[in-house]
């Protein structure tokens, strides 16, 4: 299934991506942002791919925006993890590994639409997030996709050095389903508002 927003589509990932999310995976910035301890090997890296298609509890996607060239480019992934069917409810993790992509909102749709498919395809009642309290750019995302804020795990990772934070966010379906807006939508409503008061 292939998924569009206004800037990004979501793929089923497959080979071509493989790549670009080791290369991302071994990236030390990006794997400290996303809680990552040890390099990924290209044997381990293999044989996380072939099994993959066999898993129920995960789902991948590649985020591809159009290159100016109008092939697609592969500039991040974004999944579902630990689907719950119990209890309907996963995790949902991101990377976006292209730094000249970064801040242009392309989490953001990727979030809203991965969301999307976990709520009308899977019929699952809630996805959240755990997010380095310090990954402030990944938090902003998440609330731009309608995610809040449901509380903060005090010295809950270890990061090499020292303990830090982790800040939880969770998105239920009635609030996708019925459109609430999301901090972003909701600021820029409070400015038009200030704007004409």
């Amino acid at each position: 299934m292939i998924m569009h927003g206004p800037s990004v589509s979501l793929v089923p990932l497959d080979r071509r991506h493989l790549e670009a999310t080791r290369r991302w995976a071994n990236d030390w910035e990006i794997a400290e942002l996303m809680d990552r301890a040890t390099p990924v090997s290209d044997a381990a890296h293999e044989h996380w791919f072939a099994t993959l298609h066999g898993k129920t509890d995960r789902v991948y996607f590649a985020i591809e925006i159009q290159a100016e060239d109008d092939t697609p480019s592969h500039v991040g992934n974004v999944w579902l993890w630990d689907i719950d069917p119990r209890h309907r409810k996963c995790e949902v993790r991101i990377v976006v590994g292209h730094d000249s992509v970064r801040s242009q909102g392309l989490g953001t749709q990727a979030l809203s639409l991965i969301s999307k498919y976990a709520f009308e395809r899977l019929n699952l009642h809630k996805v959240f997030a755990l997010v380095l309290a310090s990954n402030a750019r990944a938090v902003r995302a998440f609330e731009n996709a309608g995610f809040q804020q449901e509380g903060l795990l005090k010295n809950d990772r270890w990061s090499g050095e020292r303990y830090v934070d982790v800040t939880m966010l969770g998105l239920l379906r009635e609030a996708r389903v019925n459109n609430v807006p999301s901090a972003h939508v909701r600021r820029q409503l409070h400015d038009t508002a200030s704007h004409h008061a």
